[in-house]
Parts: C-alpha cells; structure tokens; sequence
C-alpha cells in the first residue's frame, strides 16, 4: 500500500531539478522542523496508518515548498535578464537618437558600434529563452525592447545607404556652387534626382515611422533645393540670351528695354553671390551697351539714308555744287600728323601683369566712344576702348590715366577728367552733382555708398585712386 502511494504521488509531482542554492534552503527548513515528543507518541500509537498519512503530508508540504523557492529563484534570474536587456537596447537607441538628432543637413550619420550592437542582440536572446513562461515580462519584451532593437537594426543597415546619398548631394551642391552653367551639371542633377528616387524606395520600406520621415525629409529637401537652384540659374541665363537677342533685334523702345533689363538683374541678385553671378551681370550690361549701340548705329543709318535721299533730290532738280571745297578738306584731314603716329587706330598695349590685349578708336563701330574721345581730347588724351569687351581707357601717349567700366577709377590728380566721363551718360546725376560727391570723398576719406533693393553704388578713394562701381 506504501509503495503503490508513494508511486501515485511522484506521477502527480514533476521532477525536481535543484540548484545548490535551492537545495541548501530546503535542507535548512527540513533541519528546523522538530515535532514534540507528544507527537512522536501519538504516531506511534496510531499505528501505521497514521505513519503512513503523517509522511505523505510532509511529502507533499517538502514539494510545494521546492516548487515555491525554485519558481522564485527563476522569477529573479528572468527579471535580471529582462533588466540587462531593456538597459543595454536604451542605450543603443538612445545612441542612435542622438545621431539622428545630431546630423546637421549635408553631413555623415555614425553607426552604431558592432560591440555595442552585438551586446544588445546577446542580452535580448537571453532574456527571450527565459521569458517564455513569464508572461508579463515576455509581453513587455514582445511590446517594448523587441521594435527598438528591430529600428536599431533597421537604422544600422540603412545608414551606409544614406551616407553614399548624402557624398553625392554634396559633390553635386559644390559644383553647382562653383560653376552653376557647365554643360554637365544638368546631367549631375538629373542623375541624383534619379538616384534619390531609387533609394527613397529602400527608405520606404522601413517598418519604423521616425525613421522613414527622417531619411524621406532629410534627402529631399536637399535634392529638391538644387534642382531649384539650378532651374533658377538655367532660367536666368536664358533671360540674359533674350535680353542680348532684344538689344539686336531694336525690338522693344528705350525704357521697356531698360525695364526688363532691370527685371533680369534682380532676378540674377536673388542668386548666390559667386562668379556665375558676377559673369551674368556683367552680361545684363553686355547687353545694355548692345542696345545703345545698336540704337545709335540704327538712328546713324537712318540720318545717312535721309541724307542720301536729299541729295538725290537735289541732283534730279540740278542742284549739283562743286565737290572742290569738299575734297580740299578731304585732303587737309587725310593727312598724316604726329598726333595720328601717338595715337594710331588700333595698337596693343601689355599691362603690368603682363597681360596683352587690344584697343581701339574705332567709333563707327563703338558709337559712344565719339563723346568719350571728344572728353579725353580735353585733357591731352584719347579714348580707346577693348573690342568684345566692356573694358575701355583714356590714355596719354601711351599710359592709361582712367578707366570706364562696371568699376572705373582715375588717379585723383585727374579728378575733373573722372567727373566728366562718368557724368556723360549718368541719368541720375548732373555734373556738379556728382563733382560734390567726389570732392566730399576725397576731403572725408569716406566711401559714399548707396543701395536701393538689388542694386547700388560705391564711391571711394583707394591709395590716391577714384574708384566707382555701380550695381
């Protein structure tokens, strides 16, 4: 009867597997149980039966009690592992956030260091194999550390992906940067839209939505901004073309040119400031000078053609006079003088950089050099000017004295001569206007500057030279 009892009773109970730690505090309380001698005698007297009861009992009590401290001992080893893992997974995540954070637009994330990485995947295994009876803790795993590490991991493998875009968003904003109207450029900003749009399908699909909203915005805005810039820059150039186009054609009167002209110019403003800029307004002014020169060669043929047609008139009515007095003057002017040999047509002069280049007094070509040259010849010089350029020059004998251009300056002893050339065509000043300007400047040593929106001017004085640029 015992022993069919005792086998009941180990199918019911499972198994023990004890730890020393376990084994140690069960021997402990089984030591400190001591029944009382009126126990002992009681049993003894109740015969076997109660023997029998008596051991099943303690049995039974011996059972509950192993259980008890076995499940608690395990129920401590899974909240440490539960702990270690949610402590080292923050800590990566909080890594990653902050370089999320961190990364200014046009730089490098950082990734997560592989020890730092592995440590968290260890810790996260050993919780899952402990945590499959725990069911709270195994549903804050589930919930909670299990996403994190998943984004972790998501964020590691993308970064690489994202760092090969953002080198090429660079190289393609430095060349925009440094030369906007290279023929390759349309073809690098094509290529990295086309590449932004391949990877934004591998951004796409990440699970987690912080990180799909980051890697999305951060490179889009950037792609989109030079593809702006460069349609901005594209359009701009196309403007100054039909603004050179206008000033050939005589298409538009004076003022409406002047207007677009005008327009094109704070179109161009709004730019970046580098070198591209610089060129394209020199280009609006280009065009500028085209137009006046155009307008006098055109107004020049007209007066010639009416002139010819007078003449004819008075041919057909037989008023012919005799060409003699004419042709005696044609003759005093073809002359050669030592004026003609100091300043012939066309010569070459080399600057103390020893750069060449080529001037001329050819005014049927350049009209408003007539009026320069009549200024020049006043002070002992002539006016030249620099073919396909908008460089031109009053010398004497064989040294620049003043310059007219987008910056024109004069030695300070010829002031009078600078006040002259760059009041001849000044819509805004008269002479003895800007005659106080200057003056003011040179007695104050301070710039006189204006600016009103996109453009301006700049008046000073430079180690005893006048220098004006306008804008």
């Amino acid at each position: 009867m015992k022993n069919h009892n005792e086998s009941n009773l180990s199918k019911k109970l499972p198994p023990l597997q004890l730890n020393e730690e376990a084994k140690e505090r069960i021997h402990s309380a089984i030591l400190r149980h001591e029944p009382s001698p009126s126990s002992k005698k009681k049993a003894w007297k109740e015969g076997g039966l109660g023997n029998l009861v008596a051991a099943a009992v303690g049995l039974l009590v011996f059972s509950i009690l192993t259980v008890y401290i076995i499940s608690e001992t395990e129920k401590e080893k899974a909240n440490q592992l539960f702990a270690d893992a949610e402590a080292n997974i923050q800590s990566v995540y909080e890594e990653m956030e902050s370089n999320l954070k961190d990364t200014e637009e046009g730089g490098l994330l950082k990734t997560i260091e592989p020890s730092e990485l592995k440590s968290a995947q260890v810790s996260l295994s050993k919780a899952e194999k402990e945590l499959e009876s725990a069911e709270e803790m195994e549903r804050g795993l589930r919930q909670q550390l299990l996403p994190m590490m998943n984004e972790i991991e998501d964020y590691n493998q993308t970064v690489p992906v994202a760092n090969e875009l953002q080198q090429n968003i660079n190289d393609v904003s430095s060349l925009l940067e440094k030369s906007p109207l290279e023929e390759r450029v349309a073809e690098k900003v094509a290529s990295i839209k086309s590449e932004l749009a391949e990877k934004s399908n591998t951004f796409d699909k990440l699970e987690s939505p912080s990180l799909r909203a980051f890697f999305t915005s951060q490179y889009s805005t950037q792609v989109n901004r030079i593809d702006q810039t460069f349609n901005q820059y594209r359009e701009a150039q196309e403007e100054i073309e039909n603004l050179k186009e206008m000033a050939e054609d005589q298409s538009l009167n004076e003022e409406d040119f002047e207007k677009e002209a005008e327009r094109v110019m704070k179109q161009v403003t709004l730019l970046p400031d580098n070198q591209a800029t610089s060129e394209m307004k020199e280009g609006i002014e280009s065009a500028k000078d085209a137009f006046y020169q155009v307008k006098e060669e055109e107004e020049e043929k007209t007066r010639l053609e009416e002139e010819a047609k007078l003449e004819k008139e008075k041919v057909s009515s037989g008023e012919v006079r005799s060409a003699s007095a004419d042709e005696k003057e044609n003759e005093e002017t073809n002359q050669d003088s030592p004026e003609d040999e100091l300043y012939p047509m066309e010569f070459t002069m080399t600057d103390s950089n020893g750069r060449t280049f080529k001037l001329s007094r050819d005014f049927d070509i350049y009209k408003f050099g007539k009026d320069y040259d009549e200024i020049a010849k006043r002070y002992g010089g002539r006016f030249y000017y620099t073919p396909n350029s908008d460089m031109s020059h009053v010398i004497i004998g064989r040294k620049i004295i003043a310059t007219v251009s987008l910056v024109s300056a004069a030695d300070v002893e010829y002031k009078e001569l600078f006040i002259d050339l760059m009041s001849l065509r000044s819509k805004k000043y008269t002479r003895d206007q800007f005659a106080s300007i200057v003056d003011t400047v040179i007695q104050t040593g301070e710039p006189y500057k204006v600016e009103e929106g996109n453009s301006g001017e700049l008046l000073e004085v430079k180690n005893g030279v006048l220098v004006y640029h306008g804008w």
